[in-house]
């Protein structure tokens, strides 16, 4: 478990210099990266809430037959 921790810990450490090195050498791409996943999560937070406001709403029909 201690060895799995280890490789983990490494394994962010080395993904976030790589980051770091990529944001140096291109910020366009990075900063475009960054909004289109904005972009992307604020649309799927959007259709969540709506399909989540959707399932929550009582139904018009099943009020009427009672």
């Amino acid at each position: 478990m201690i060895k799995s921790l280890g490789i983990l810990i490494g394994g962010v450490f080395v993904g976030a210099v790589g980051v770091e090195i990529i944001r140096k050498k291109y910020p366009e791409a990075l900063n475009k990266l960054y909004s289109k996943t904005f972009e992307m999560a604020s649309g799927a937070k959007e259709a969540f809430k709506k399909g989540y406001d959707n399932a929550v709403q009582p139904r018009q029909t099943a009020q009427a037959s009672a």
